[in-house]
């Protein structure tokens, strides 16, 4: 199963990101009023299935749509090609791996796998966990270290999840401190570690000495360096790690986040726009979540009001149009969470259904699937059990209102994926005709 909390026994998942984690019996609900970082209060703004496009994040020309049209469907062949694309990383060119590791990312992202591949889970996250070893291209690394952060989110109910946890968090926490890696592979092996033990570490407390780890060893030597690529993955894993620790003991989220209170504080004058607004975020996670039954405020909140409101107005001479307009709009609602607990609200549109995300601690998490699911995201909420838990959402997938809103998974079919699956054809019908000749003779 996913984290469980060992000592009440209990099963369910605890809380975490624009998905969660499951929250234990006593958790905070998703109906706390903590505002959203980048939608405003009065607008709340909804968000359609098409707009869930991964073709920004996942580096490849071959088309990939949420819509009906001359593609080719996966349907329910997805284990045979996952079974075609596991023989095609055995190639020895790195090439050849980097796009069968593409294809195997979107049949990951866009389907469902929680209830299939019985006995082979395990050797579907050996092969990934080959390729992160890969020393020849970081290009393999980081799709497979994103395919093992896939992996979790697929069979995070499953016991392979919780029974392979120790060895894949030992793997990727080398990696995430060498000083010599490629930072892109750093900050990829990063968020894999925090979405693997988000879905299975054993409690908040496994959460807490993960993001203490971050704080650390991570993220202050990103910042010292200048790395914004690892400082703004390791933003966004504490942020996700701490919205478990937040559910499990509130006196630790605090002890935790003051020792990384400076931290935070370089973040927001970090030259990354992107880094600003993920530490400023974490501020507003953090503050409602202390303050949710009580007037909280910072030891330093002062200088973070003022920190805040120089950022909310910089002249957009120094940052481009589109930077700019991110910064103040996450830098308002940062702003509206500390001085006047104000909670904006974000609405998605999946499959026909209104989901809210109205709490910074949801709202997180969602950023968090958004990264490892980009187009596939509505899938997963409509047939993934671990996300419907985290999000606190149930989709009846067998009723005519399901059938007629779902998005189709489809590909291009002159994408690799396709190819495989025409190869995987061929095959099956060669295997077909020469059993029947035997039999003939």
């Amino acid at each position: 199963m996913t984290r469980r909390n060992r000592d009440s026994g209990s099963g369910l998942l605890r809380s975490a990101l624009n998905s969660s984690r499951v929250p234990s019996s006593t958790g905070r609900t998703s109906q706390r009023d903590t505002p959203q970082l980048q939608y405003s209060q009065q607008a709340s703004r909804d968000v359609s299935d098409d707009e869930f496009d991964d073709a920004a994040s996942t580096a490849s020309s071959d088309a990939w749509v949420m819509n009906e049209d001359e593609h080719i469907e996966i349907g329910d062949e997805w284990e045979s090609l996952l079974d075609t694309a596991l023989d095609a990383l055995g190639e020895k060119r790195a090439a050849a791996r980097e796009k069968t590791l593409q294809s195997m990312l979107r049949l990951m992202a866009h389907t469902y796998m929680g209830d299939g591949l019985e006995g082979r889970r395990v050797m579907l996250l050996e092969a990934l966990r080959r390729s992160v070893r890969s020393t020849k291209s970081h290009v393999e690394q980081e799709r497979a270290l994103h395919g093992i952060s896939l992996w979790f989110v697929n069979f995070g109910t499953q016991d392979e999840a919780e029974s392979e946890f120790a060895s894949v968090s030992e793997q990727l926490r080398v990696m995430v401190v060498d000083p010599a890696g490629d930072s892109q592979v750093r900050a990829q092996a990063l968020g894999a570690l925090g979405v693997a033990n988000f879905i299975a570490g054993a409690d908040f407390r496994d959460a807490a000495e993960l993001a203490q780890f971050v704080h650390t060893r991570v993220l202050d030597p990103a910042l010292e360096s200048r790395d914004m690529s690892v400082a703004l993955q390791a933003f966004s894993t504490l942020g996700l790690l701490l919205t478990v620790v937040a559910d499990g003991d509130s006196l630790l989220l605090e002890n935790i986040f003051d020792a990384a209170f400076d931290s935070h504080m370089r973040g927001l004058r970090a030259d990354s726009v992107d880094v600003r607004v993920s530490a400023a975020q974490n501020f507003a996670l953090v503050h409602s979540a202390l303050g949710a039954d009580s007037d909280y405020a910072f030891d330093s909140q002062d200088e973070l009001i003022g920190m805040l409101e120089m950022l909310q107005h910089e002249s957009s001479k120094r940052l481009g149009k589109r930077d700019i307009s991110v910064q103040r709009t996450a830098v308002r609602e940062v702003l509206r969470t500390i001085e006047d607990s104000n909670a904006p609200e974000l609405k998605l549109n999946l499959h026909g259904r209104i989901v809210r995300f109205g709490d910074w601690t949801r709202i997180v998490r969602l950023q968090a699937f958004r990264r490892v699911l980009g187009g596939g995201l509505p899938v997963h909420f409509a047939r993934n059990e671990l996300v419907q838990d985290v999000f606190e959402v149930k989709f009846d997938s067998t009723g005519d209102d399901f059938a007629r809103n779902r998005a189709r998974v489809v590909v291009n079919p002159s994408s690799e994926l396709a190819k495989m699956r025409s190869r995987d054809i061929r095959r099956r019908r060669d295997a077909r005709r020469d059993e029947l000749l035997s039999d003939l003779d």
